[in-house]
């Protein structure tokens, strides 16, 4: 499972540094576990409305991982005033006829509104479909970090 509290406020910076596209990309996991976000060019004709992950970085990655034991926890995306929840077009990319497109693999929506984070969502296939599994907030993050009260 994704390191949400972790990675969440690194992948909501990527969002709100480019706040007028949909930024995307992979966390991945090294064969330790450590969990690492990799930005990755979005190559979607309206990059405003939508995200398509550059096909020769996923195939890159694809083979760097195998090659060191490393896997794609998740795949990324923001919506850039939108909520954190699955498009149909996103649902359309993740999903081939009954099944995850990348099974085993969970889905973060980065939700914003004005350039800002919202929230950040994971979803994993579960059945026939992706479901909300954890969210977090930054003002949960505030709430909860290290030291406050």
């Amino acid at each position: 499972m994704i390191d949400l509290p972790s990675l969440a406020p690194g992948l909501a910076a990527l969002a709100e540094a480019d706040p007028e596209r949909e930024v995307c990309g992979f966390v991945v996991a090294d064969s330790r576990g450590a969990q690492t976000v990799l930005p990755v060019r979005n190559v979607a004709g309206e990059t405003a409305a939508a995200y398509e992950i550059d096909p020769a970085a996923h195939l890159a990655l694809a083979r760097s991982l195998r090659d060191d034991g490393g896997r794609i926890v998740a795949v990324y995306h923001s919506h850039i005033d939108g909520p954190a929840r699955l498009s149909a077009a996103d649902l359309e990319g993740a999903v081939d006829g009954d099944l995850p497109v990348l099974p085993g693999t969970d889905q973060v929506v980065i939700g914003m509104e004005s350039g800002k984070t919202l929230e950040v969502r994971v979803l994993r296939w579960k059945g026939s479909e992706f479901r909300p599994l954890a969210a977090w907030t930054p003002a949960t993050a505030r709430r909860v970090a290290p030291g406050a009260p």
